[in-house]
């Protein structure tokens, strides 16, 4: 009876003691995640550095839309619409840099950025070319988006390494995009897609729609599974922007290679502004 005494109280203690180290865990835990909690309230959002008297961009993409597959001299392609919209303090604007503006030829003609200040001057900076676009028949400019095909749940089946394209625009405003902003440009200012200047306004997106000449990537190699489709607005950083943390978009997708048909699952940025397309009648200008 005396050692069953001892083993109860042993017991006991050892109950106690657990009890105690229970207490301590969640309360430190709780405090962890009070802690955590109000840090993440503390952490700063972007922070606008840039110089307020200069009047810069800030191209922003949608994530992928209007995704399809459709096959076409027997290869199956995936098509998908794009637009990049501009939310900053001014234009995106791209102008023919003057020494090559009277050359009676066809090259790759160097492109000056003008970024407009509030005082009413401005300043100019090479960030790229123009490109003769013949299927367009005028000048896009160069890289100015990137589009990144991967996959996510598929299984392994070719190479999809090619899909990361570097995709040529030209530059305009095509798409009427609601922001709260003090800088919206109510009309189009740049309406056609001009051969010497080329830019999209505040407010303002430039839309290629799916059936587009080159909107679609080659998926002969792909097997039925989950994709990611990312956008890189202006990827190499050569256009001065505001901001360029946020000039990325995605969409994930199924995709049924025997049906031939796209199921969208995400998109990302989840929440996006409304977007009117007011000048898809005429997109290139001509």
């Amino acid at each position: 009876m005396k050692e069953l005494t001892k083993d109860l109280k042993a017991l006991i203690l050892l109950l106690a003691g657990l009890s105690v180290l229970l207490i301590t865990y969640w309360g430190a835990t709780d405090g962890l995640e009070f802690v955590l909690k109000d840090r993440e309230a503390e952490t700063p959002g972007f922070i606008d550095t840039t110089n307020p008297n200069e009047l810069l961009p800030d191209l922003l993409p949608l994530p992928p839309r209007d995704l399809r597959v459709t096959v076409e001299g027997g290869t199956p392609l995936l098509r998908f619409s794009t637009t990049y919209y501009n939310k900053g303090r001014g234009p995106v604007e791209l102008r023919f840099d003057d020494e090559s503006t009277n050359l009676q030829v066809d090259i790759d003609r160097q492109v000056m950025q003008r970024i407009y200040l509030k005082d009413g001057g401005y300043r100019d900076v090479a960030v790229g070319t123009f490109l003769w676009h013949q299927e367009h028949l005028h000048y896009h400019f160069s890289d100015f988006i990137e589009y990144d095909l991967e996959v996510v749940d598929a299984p392994p089946r070719g190479d999809i390494s090619g899909s990361l394209v570097k995709s040529t625009f030209c530059v305009r405003d095509v798409s009427r995009v609601t922001l709260e902003n003090p800088n919206i440009s109510e009309e189009a200012v740049y309406d056609i897609c001009a051969k010497r200047l080329q830019g999209v306004s505040v407010g303002w997106g430039d839309t290629y729609y799916y059936d587009y000449p080159g909107q679609a990537l080659d998926i002969s190699d792909l097997a039925s599974g989950t994709y990611r489709l990312s956008f890189h607005a202006n990827p190499a950083g050569r256009i001065e922007e505001i901001h360029y943390d946020n000039n990325t978009s995605s969409t994930l997708f199924r995709l049924d290679m025997e049906n031939k048909t796209i199921e969208v699952l995400e998109e990302w940025p989840a929440e996006t502004p409304y977007v009117e397309h007011i000048h898809l009648d005429d997109p290139f200008g001509l």
